[in-house]
């Protein structure tokens, strides 16, 4: 065969090298997800600086003249050394004082349920001038009412799934709505017993 009948390989087949084109992929992932997590850095600073995400209430409030049940929550915060039962009713202890205060008859929560942040951001669905986020969340501080009188109560390190909307405040954003349901429905419930409605 001479050596006039071998065709040069074309340029563009050189550039379609099965590495060639993996190493472009992976160029595009990169810059892809470089800009997703420039993107949601906005949203995600807005959120953990949101005192409803980052270190939401405990909002409980409750006669200290309320029924003791030792399976109740009143037993449970007994076993926790929040307060004691007395024949007048409910007493703090000082360690209950550091969450609790006496406002006349009634025992009124203060201070937070613990510490959260955001993890991961599952959905991102853009509405004009709102953002709205699916999201997975960790607690990353559990204070002790929180553990020892919502049922379930939170667990460090485990993930949860939320949802918040955000609106465009400024130059940043401001959370308008926020649900975190493994913390929202047990404390309903708690909120529930102690007022003495329950659902």
């Amino acid at each position: 065969m001479s050596e006039s009948n071998v065709t040069a390989e074309p340029a563009w087949k050189r550039l379609l090298t099965p590495w060639k084109i993996a190493a472009a992929l992976l160029a595009v992932f990169l810059i892809a997800e470089a800009y997703l997590a420039w993107r949601d850095q906005a949203l995600i600073g807005a959120l953990e600086s949101a005192p409803a995400f980052a270190t939401p209430e405990l909002k409980l409030s409750f006669s200290k003249k309320i029924q003791y049940d030792p399976l109740s929550f009143v037993g449970r915060g007994a076993r926790a050394g929040l307060w004691t039962w007395t024949p007048q009713g409910l007493e703090l202890t000082p360690e209950g004082s550091k969450f609790f205060r006496m406002d006349g008859e009634t025992i009124v929560s203060q201070g937070a349920a613990g510490r959260r942040r955001l993890s991961r951001i599952r959905e991102r669905t853009t509405q004009a001038e709102r953002q709205q986020i699916v999201f997975f969340y960790q607690w990353e501080e559990i204070a002790s009412p929180t553990a020892a009188l919502l049922a379930p109560p939170p667990t460090l390190g485990d993930e949860y799934l939320a949802s918040a909307v955000l609106a465009r405040s400024g130059n940043g954003w401001a959370v308008s709505s926020l649900e975190t349901r493994d913390f929202d429905e047990p404390l309903a419930h708690l909120q529930s017993i102690a007022s003495g409605v329950l659902h």
